[in-house]
């Protein structure tokens, strides 16, 4: 697989972009290219760490959209529960972000809500964790796909549907139907979920099937 990042638009039913970037130090140019929103949100981050990570999804999510053809005055804002969406010339665009200590995964689109996470493929993983990860059925899969990409899968899956710390991993239980993975909790809004493997990372982008 040559681009991994071109295979998960194919498995889309609709269009939308994505980037894996490394991230990037804090300087004078790199802010010189937020908007006065967004500087005054950066202010507001607590660590060098997320400052990096913050500035950024914004400079890779700004240049997705000049790659796409959306116009120069392109911001990332958030709403009232603190999701993130992009806005431009009226039009509101559905955004997912996703970061580790080295990289930022950023997706874009404008028709169709979505969620991205990723996670390194080395990273370990606790008994302790692992239990607040998987859900009781989920015994088969874990046969089949490693607790780490499993991980990413639900998250992004919790990114789709908006509601980040507010829900349990362990709740939502993803099932493997051939080569597709779906994501599903308590018969709630089935999700198809696209999986790869990049740089050394498992990716992953969920949307509502």
């Amino acid at each position: 697989m040559d681009n991994p990042l071109s295979e998960i638009k194919k498995h889309l039913p609709f269009n939308a972009a994505f980037s894996l970037t490394e991230i990037v130090p804090i300087t004078p140019e790199a802010i010189s290219q937020l908007s006065t929103e967004e500087k005054s949100e950066l202010e507001l981050c607590k660590s060098l760490k997320r400052k990096c990570e913050f500035v950024t999804s914004r400079i890779t999510l700004k240049e997705i959209a000049g790659r796409i053809g959306i116009g120069s005055d392109f911001e990332i804002l958030k709403d009232e529960l603190g999701q993130p969406f992009g806005k431009t010339d009226g039009k509101k665009f559905f955004v997912s972000i996703a970061h580790t200590d080295h990289f930022v995964f950023c997706g874009l689109a404008l028709e169709y809500p979505f969620g991205v996470d990723l996670e390194p493929v080395d990273r370990t993983v606790s008994a302790k964790l692992k239990q607040r990860i998987t859900h009781s059925k989920e015994t088969s899969i874990l046969k089949e796909i490693s607790i780490i990409r499993l991980w990413t899968i639900k998250e992004a899956y919790i990114k789709l549907r908006g509601q980040g710390l507010r829900m349990n991993m362990n709740e939502v239980q993803i099932n493997r139907e051939s080569d597709r993975i779906f994501a599903e909790i308590n018969n709630d809004k089935r999700a198809k979920i696209c999986s790869f493997k990049l740089k050394n990372n498992w990716l992953a982008v969920a949307y509502y099937h």
